[in-house]
């Protein structure tokens, strides 16, 4: 897909760097992404967006809603809101300019699994010209998932000198709960102690403490307890990301922030005891990311629900 953006940003440079496990590391994709600015005072910029849900279909709804129109209605407002139309000199060329330096998307990318679903979402995305890392979602399947993007081998973010994303991975295949395996887990300890001076964020699919939903804390993180054991004795760490729970999600387990962005398609209701389809429109997550480890964050939506919810569904 041919971009429609010119993306002029010439105080980022991108260096990916697909690196060996380190010492008594395991984790099979150790793949590191070092983003450098040359403007430290400036916040750095991350958007997430999380819970797609593609068809291989482009005409298929999920519970009544196309996943494909709406997905691509949060891109166009994302352009809108996150990037910046400049008109040179001569009044001949527009270009576009953006202070988002990565997009993070948390998960069930897919709603059908197909490389064709993958290569459609990394196309779309490959017209924001900046760098996009994915998580694997219950949805998803794990090896097209891999084989369909290198974004997916990416685990370590390194955003400037001061901030570390940690990508975990939470999903297993045809699995609805989530559940870290011990390497992962041993993955996250002996990562953390690499990056004792840096601010942390770790970004998983499923949520790793309850939403006060019955029914969505029923496919939460199984093992969170072994999870948060880690991260206590972590001071680094300043935030955990999530998607899974298709809804704006805000809270605080001591000192980490815990923050969930909406869907790009369907949303649930929040505090429900049983599946109940709210009626806020799909949206996605912004983050400035500060030297001093100061966050700033918000959640944009569209303007209204796309037609046709199905809000009788019990499920899907």
């Amino acid at each position: 897909m041919k971009s429609e953006y010119l993306i002029v940003s010439p105080l980022i440079q991108l260096d990916w760097d697909t690196k060996k496990p380190i010492d008594g590391d395991t984790h099979l994709n150790a793949g590191v992404l070092s983003i450098s600015t040359a403007d430290p005072s400036k916040p750095i910029r991350v958007v997430q967006i999380s819970d797609t849900h593609l068809f291989e279909d482009t005409s298929a709804k999920l519970l009544g809603m196309n996943t494909e129109d709406s997905f691509q209605a949060v891109i166009s407002l994302i352009k809108k809101e996150q990037f910046q139309k400049e008109i040179s000199s001569d009044h001949l060329n527009t270009r576009f300019s953006t202070d988002v330096e990565l997009f993070l998307t948390t998960g069930d990318t897919a709603q059908s699994p197909a490389q064709a679903t993958y290569k459609r979402f990394l196309d779309v995305m490959g017209t924001l010209n900046r760098p996009c890392v994915w998580l694997q979602g219950n949805h998803d399947l794990g090896e097209l998932l891999k084989d369909s993007t290198d974004c997916s081998s990416i685990n370590i973010v390194e955003l400037g000198t001061h901030w570390v994303i940690l990508m975990l991975n939470s999903a297993k295949d045809h699995e609805i709960s989530g559940q870290f395996t011990t390497q992962e887990l041993n993955w996250l300890k002996t990562t953390l102690a690499r990056y004792p001076d840096r601010h942390v964020i770790i970004a998983l699919h499923h949520h790793p403490i309850s939403v006060s939903s019955t029914w969505l804390d029923e496919s939460g993180l199984l093992n969170a307890q072994a999870f948060w054991a880690i991260v206590d004795d972590a001071p680094q760490v300043s935030l955990v990301i999530h998607g899974h729970v298709h809804q704006e999600f805000e809270a605080k387990r001591g000192s980490v922030q815990v923050l969930a962005c909406p869907s790009t398609c369907i949303q649930f209701k929040p505090l429900s005891e049983a599946f109940t389809i709210d009626k806020l429109p799909p949206g996605y997550r912004w983050f400035n990311l500060y030297a001093n480890g100061k966050i700033e964050t918000g959640v944009s939506r569209l303007k209204k629900l796309p037609a046709g919810v199905d809000f009788n569904s019990q499920g899907y």
